[in-house]
């Protein structure tokens, strides 16, 4: 058993080592200690962080050893290096009592006030400690790096086969979460994985290992962009959609390429700053990449172009052109998954829109078939958005009230862009005179600004 003495003495060197080791590291950047502060900003996922002086006073008392390093802090500056916490900091990482942490100044914002939109630092962070927590995130994150050390690499390439298939089969689980739970949550998983990717990614790799690699984390790539949007991000999606493409063309699967324009369409429509007219081209280029052979891909690309007419006012287009995917359903082949769903959600949209009652009902019934709340928590929510939307003429006061209650259903930490904007179709269709109506006004209020 160690006397108090040893344990401050430990705490000490450990002090000594690390502040040695962060100026070095800074040093090796060519970072001034304002820089290294405004890297630290960047890191840091907590939306009330130290102003850059108040991270100036720390970095040099850190690196003076004049103050432990708390564990939030040491993940901040592993993410700012590039390098493992556990690493950076040796087996003190593990430990969130060795050091206490700095006193935080109160933030000078008045109360209820944010910054703005959720920015690149965000998906900078490390998630692990979003994910699985402070405490426990180095050690998952020592757990990992061991794990793909112990899989033999393949041929010239700097990855296994296994750590390709974990990462592909990751997508799976990244998607279940992204369309029930909170979008900080699904960042932070996708942003483990990437992390995790994205040192092979910039690495030569063999061709066929290449193209495997980019067919992983191009769907990694294009559901961080779809959280990004959620988050109100635009400037971050946009580098994700971008990426999300290349890594597609990459792969050399032509439906991919496709998918990930679909998506992209999908998950862009609902902001209201959107130029329609170029989503219609790059939902059309998703149509064209798809080719001609009856796929589930051509399939929705299909109904995505469907969609932007919709919103576009194009009505007869719009349904003319669901018509075709219905028809491409049709013919698909035993051996594709018929991901019916996907038809069924935009026939409700586009039918909806275009005030076609039958094919609405009838639409809105399978997908809500398909898509519960427990299981789609979002999509449930639109669906149901845009049913009110179409008795918004005949009812437009039970229409919007309705569409009141939609909202209010979903929990307010998930109350999403892609949800809360879909309310704004169903106030399109309440006739001007009606726009007065209290229950209307409460729902242009909820859906301004948004």
């Amino acid at each position: 058993m160690t006397t108090e003495a040893e344990d401050l003495r430990a705490s000490a060197t450990q002090r000594r080592t690390h502040g040695a080791r962060l100026r070095s590291e800074r040093k090796r950047r060519g970072w001034l200690k304002p820089e290294m502060a405004r890297h630290l900003h960047d890191a840091m996922i907590d939306r009330q962080r130290p102003e850059i002086d108040t991270l100036i006073s720390y970095v040099k008392r850190w690196e003076a050893d004049k103050v432990g390093i708390s564990e939030r802090y040491r993940l901040v500056y592993a993410t700012a290096f590039g390098i493992p916490a556990d690493e950076l900091f040796g087996t003190a990482a593990l430990d969130a009592q060795s050091v206490p942490p700095p006193t935080l100044e109160k933030d000078p914002r008045p109360s209820g006030q944010e910054e703005g939109p959720v920015r690149r630092r965000d998906l900078l962070h490390d998630g692990a400690a979003l994910a699985a927590g402070a405490t426990v995130a180095p050690i998952l994150t020592t757990l990992t790096r061991a794990w793909q050390e112990s899989q033999p690499r393949l041929p010239g390439a700097s990855v296994s086969q296994a750590m390709i298939d974990d990462w592909t089969a990751g997508y799976a689980v990244h998607m279940r979460s992204y369309v029930i739970d909170a979008p900080q949550i699904v960042l932070a998983g996708l942003t483990r994985d990437w992390a995790e990717m994205a040192p092979h990614l910039s690495k030569g790799q063999p061709q066929d290992v290449e193209r495997d690699l980019a067919h992983a984390a191009a769907k990694h790539a294009y559901l961080i962009a779809g959280t990004a949007v959620q988050l109100g991000d635009q400037r971050l999606a946009g580098r994700w959609w971008l990426t999300a493409r290349d890594l597609a063309d990459r792969s050399g699967d032509g439906l991919l390429s496709a998918y990930t324009r679909s998506w992209e369409v999908t998950n862009r429509i609902a902001e209201p700053r959107e130029n329609l007219t170029e989503l219609l081209t790059l939902a059309r280029d998703a149509r064209r990449r798809a080719g001609r052979r009856p796929s589930t891909t051509l399939m929705y690309a299909t109904t995505v172009e469907a969609e932007v007419l919709a919103f576009m006012g194009r009505h007869d287009a719009a349904v003319g052109t669901i018509r075709r995917a219905e028809e491409t359903f049709d013919r698909l082949p035993s051996s594709e998954p018929s991901r019916e769903e996907l038809l069924r959600f935009d026939q409700s949209c586009v039918y909806s829109l275009a005030g076609r009652h039958r094919d609405a009902d009838e639409a809105q019934r399978a997908a809500h078939s398909f898509y519960g709340p427990d299981t789609h928590l979002y999509s449930s929510a639109q669906l149901s958005l845009y049913g009110a939307a179409l008795h918004a003429r005949s009812d437009p006061d039970e229409a919007s009230r309705r569409a009141l209650d939609i909202i209010g259903t979903v929990p307010p930490d998930r109350r999403i862009k892609r949800v809360v904007l879909t309310a704004r179709h169903v106030l399109n269709a309440v006739p001007e005179q009606a726009r007065k109506l209290p229950a209307a006004r409460e729902l242009q209020a909820l859906t301004t600004g948004v």
